[in-house]
């Protein structure tokens, strides 16, 4: 059995045996102190050494968000709600080792939720069956919505470099750094950790690769799951404000909280925070206010424009994007056709037209409005990026997966946003889904590329054949579906259509 003890730099660490007890899982591990009272809206500082043995038995609460989520993902994942937190700043760490002396690949996950809602240990998300292949797992919490990406001129003023707002993506630096000097205490190898996240973890990724506090060494690879991407101003899939716009949007977000300074908000119960910035949302009709900014210091520019100048960091990708983004929305039409028609000439312009032909707009409006929405989520991003990304040279590759199987059931959602998270770490026995031999078997072979890739920073290896990086000359994807193998250019049209502008906006 894998080791149940082990000493961090805070002190000694008591895990328990996980679901297969020849694993060992170190639930909510603090890597950094909670960030109450004057610590909100602070960046993260060191957790205090403990006495005795830290019992890291229990997952601890999860981080201050909204109770209610969209009703179908309530269903889908969240039929048990957890208890909440602004103490949230912990990890759990799942590991095959028996000795802290293995050395073994890493791979650390950043869960989703739109920057406002998720946890790390959510039904979908599990380290067993990547330990089963040699590899220690890490799921990471980080401060939510207001409470991990307020900026304020207050707040700017605080800090030596005059920037404030990603409070949540400077934990999950924290937590990487705190990984890099602890990893080899679970049997792991410090300097072979890969990333991974999917929706606004995936954007997190592509945040924390892009970020000047990152060395090349603290992470060797990055998985992006139906997020992440490259935008243009207008055609962002989640705008990143730059300081000014996000102080000022703070500023707003203070008096319609009805306080008129930071001391007084950070007077303020969470809760209150939380249920006014639900509410300030909704009044914007924003659901990205308040997500990564340009602060200057975890960020000095936006991703995609790193990206221009070439400032990722050189270490091989995965990334991937579902066939049906958007299908999860499609129990509520939020747009009458006339509504989808009007919101796409504001935001396309003299490209409208053309998207709309993509859609068949003209000749069934009700399907156009219902079949992706005006961005069908994140894969025009995804799409982008890969192009973009294939027109540069390197010398680490590029993996493009595509996950299209449409899950069995009563609500019928297509391969929908985040479907692929119960094949990723072979949970899908938790799925309420009719699956069937095919999907465990699907289940088998992703989980097994996920964990080539921690392990090598190339996916093959598995039954599925022989997986080909994505270039210039080879712009194709490996399909986890019904079939398993390579397919070319895949994604939507609508898709593949704003993918276009996106690029040509950038000349």
């Amino acid at each position: 059995m894998a080791m149940c003890q082990t000493r961090v730099e805070n002190g000694m660490l008591e895990g328990v045996p996980a679901g297969n007890r020849s694993y060992t899982v170190f639930r909510s591990v603090p890597y950094a102190a909670a960030p109450v009272g004057d610590l909100r809206w602070r960046a993260p500082v060191a957790h205090d050494d403990w006495d005795g043995v830290y019992q890291a038995k229990e997952f601890r609460p999860i981080a201050a968000q909204a109770a209610e989520a969209h009703p179908f993902y309530s269903e889908e994942f969240y039929r048990c709600r957890e208890d909440m937190s602004e103490d949230c700043l912990y990890l759990s760490v799942w590991t095959p080792a028996e000795t802290p002396k293995e050395m073994l690949p890493v791979l650390v996950f950043i869960h989703g939720g739109a920057f406002r809602s998720g946890y790390h240990y959510e039904i979908t998300i599990d380290g067993e069956a990547l330990c089963g292949q040699g590899v220690v797992f890490v799921s990471v919490d980080y401060r939510l919505g207001a409470l991990g990406y307020l900026a304020h001129p207050e707040l700017s003023a605080e800090t030596p470099y005059h920037g404030s707002g990603n409070w949540g993506l400077l934990d999950q630096i924290a937590a990487l750094k705190w990984l890099r000097r602890n990893m080899a205490a679970f049997g792991g190898d410090p300097d072979r950790i890969t990333i991974a996240g999917q929706s606004a973890g995936a954007f997190s990724v592509n945040n924390i690769v892009t970020s000047p506090l990152i060395e090349e060494a603290d992470a060797v690879g990055a998985i992006m799951e139906s997020g992440g991407g490259y935008g243009a101003e207008g055609l962002e899939s989640i705008p990143m404000l730059y300081p000014k716009e996000a102080e000022q949007v703070g500023e707003e977000f203070l008096r319609a909280m009805g306080v008129s300074s930071i001391g007084e908000a950070r007077a303020l119960p969470w809760e209150k925070i939380v249920a006014a910035q639900e509410r300030f949302c909704a009044a914007q009709g924003e659901e990205f206010l308040f997500s990564p900014v340009v602060d200057g210091y975890s960020q000095l520019m936006k991703t995609w424009e790193a990206l221009d100048r070439n400032l990722q960091k050189n270490i091989p990708y995965m990334i991937g994007t579902n066939a049906c983004e958007n299908g999860a929305n499609d129990y509520d039409t939020p747009q009458s056709p006339e509504e989808f028609a009007a919101a796409c000439c504001r935001k396309y312009g003299d490209k409208a037209e053309d998207f709309l032909s993509v859609c068949g707009f003209e000749s069934d409006p009700e399907s156009a409005v219902r079949g992706g929405g005006l961005s069908d989520l994140f894969q025009p991003g995804v799409l982008a990026w890969l192009e973009k990304m294939a027109d540069k040279p390197r010398e680490k590759p590029i993996w493009f997966y595509y996950f299209s199987r449409a899950l069995p059931g009563e609500r019928p959602a297509g391969a929908y946003h985040s479907a692929e998270l119960w094949y990723v770490f072979q949970t899908i026995h938790r799925c309420g889904r009719p699956l069937t031999g095919l999907d465990y078997d699907l289940a088998v072979s992703m989980n097994r590329c996920w964990g080539n890739f921690a392990k090598y920073g190339d996916p093959n290896g598995s039954a599925q054949g022989p997986w080909k990086p994505y270039t210039a000359a080879s712009r194709a994807a490996m399909e986890f579906g019904e079939r398993i193998g390579m397919v070319e250019y895949p994604g939507s049209a609508r898709s593949r259509c704003l993918a276009d502008m996106i690029l040509k906006r950038h000349g």
